[in-house]
């Protein structure tokens, strides 16, 4: 995926001037190589590596939705896993509020502000654990509720209000709190994608990339879902990158192409 963003992200950009972005990506590569035995190298016959994402630039802003545009395997989800540092770049630079992940040492505080919601709703959850569990699970890795988090204790446990928020949370995106001690197998494609996006804002993130959420879906749950989105940002002004905001007329694009 190479960089050609589309006249929506220049007005928006201009609109935007001495305002500092929450991800700024600058020429960002990752490249994949595929895999030369030692017989190849030894006499030379090695292949060029394949060229995934090749240097593309973007900005996002607090409250704005970046889709990125292109063909089926032009680098789309490669560009969203490397801007959260799930990949290592291979070269380029991510800004996150202003600090280059590059340089930390640490991404944990990091992975608390960003978020992630994949494309297959069928193998992002793991049929292991009930979808409680499942929208629990950032809360306990994190450590939540933190001390500065607004949270009225009333004597309960960290894991009581764990539980509480996670039934809060499913309420939040359509679904029931009673459904919270079931497995995904009892899940439609749509619902589990609804629990994937509860799993996203356990943590209240600030930036959230959509993996093509609403693929796998049919075209009704699609719309229920896009407008879903739609409402949990207008109501929190949460920054996003996705995949399938080009729906929206609003949404600042980025065309893809192979480098």
């Amino acid at each position: 995926m190479s960089s050609d963003r589309g006249t929506a992200g220049d007005a928006v950009s201009a609109d935007r001037t001495g305002e500092q972005p929450l991800v700024r990506v600058r020429n960002l590569e990752k490249h994949f190589d595929i895999g030369d035995t030692i017989i190849d190298r030894l006499v030379g016959d090695t292949t060029d590596p394949v060229r995934a994402v090749d240097g593309i630039s973007f900005d996002i802003y607090e409250g704005e939705t970046l889709g990125l545009v292109g063909e089926s395997g032009c680098g789309k989800s490669t560009t969203g896993e490397t801007v959260l540092r799930l990949l290592e770049p291979t070269d380029g630079a991510v800004e996150y509020d202003g600090v280059d992940l590059a340089e930390r040492d640490d991404l944990f505080p990091f992975r608390r502000r960003a978020s992630v919601v994949f494309q297959d709703p069928f193998s992002s959850l793991d049929p292991r654990m009930t979808v409680g569990a499942t929208v629990r699970q950032p809360m306990a890795v994190h450590d939540w509720p933190w001390p500065e988090a607004d949270v009225d204790r009333q004597g309960r446990s960290d894991e009581a209000l764990r539980r509480e928020r996670a039934a809060a949370l499913m309420e939040r995106v359509g679904l029931s709190a009673d459904q919270l001690d079931r497995y995904p197998s009892e899940f439609s494609g749509g619902q589990r994608q609804r629990v994937g996006i509860a799993r996203a804002l356990a943590l209240d993130p600030e930036f959230v990339v959509l993996d093509e959420p609403t693929s796998a879906l049919d075209v009704s749950v699609q719309a229920q879902v896009l407008n879903l989105l739609a409402e949990l940002q207008e109501r929190d002004r949460r920054g996003r990158a996705d995949r399938d905001a080009v729906r929206r007329p609003t949404a600042p694009l980025h065309r893809g192409a192979f480098g």
